[in-house]
């Protein structure tokens, strides 16, 4: 399929594209509120990566990725026809940040969930996702003690 805009439009319109404040975001915050959990905060800049939703006291991150922007290998999304070498190499190269991202927090002693936008917008995996939150917090709340050693 040939790209209905011209290049200058296109660029322009990529640009746009947020990277705060998603509604992949919205829909994430809105189940954590729905969950009735404390203690998050959003949008965390100074750990690596740059988490959309970090629970500090339980060292937990949780990243919601576009399935287009971070390479679905589900979803499997068609690279624009004009500048694929661009876009392939925008998208590896997300990929392989991702990894070393989970890799990096790991070793400093966080645990990684990553959700997918296929994943968020499907009300059955939801609930797996909330099991799965549900499930590492109450790990970690009985992994450390109240100064966040490990018991």
């Amino acid at each position: 399929m040939a790209d209905n805009l011209k290049p200058v439009d296109r660029r322009k319109a990529m640009r746009a594209v947020k990277g705060k404040g998603t509604s992949l975001e919205v829909r994430l915050f809105s189940m954590l509120a729905g969950m009735h959990l404390k203690g998050w905060r959003k949008n965390v800049t100074w750990l690596a990566g740059k988490p959309d939703v970090v629970f500090e006291k339980e060292r937990l991150t949780i990243f919601i990725d576009g399935c287009f922007w971070h390479g679905c290998p589900r979803c499997h999304r068609k690279l624009p026809q004009t500048n694929r070498e661009y876009w392939s190499r925008k998208i590896n190269r997300n990929i392989v940040l991702a990894k070393a991202t989970n890799r990096q927090l790991r070793n400093d002693g966080w645990l990684v969930i990553r959700i997918w936008e296929h994943e968020i917008r499907n009300s059955i995996i939801i609930e797996k996702i909330k099991l799965k939150i549900q499930q590492a917090l109450n790990k970690e709340s009985n992994t450390y003690g109240r100064k966040g050693r490990k018991r």
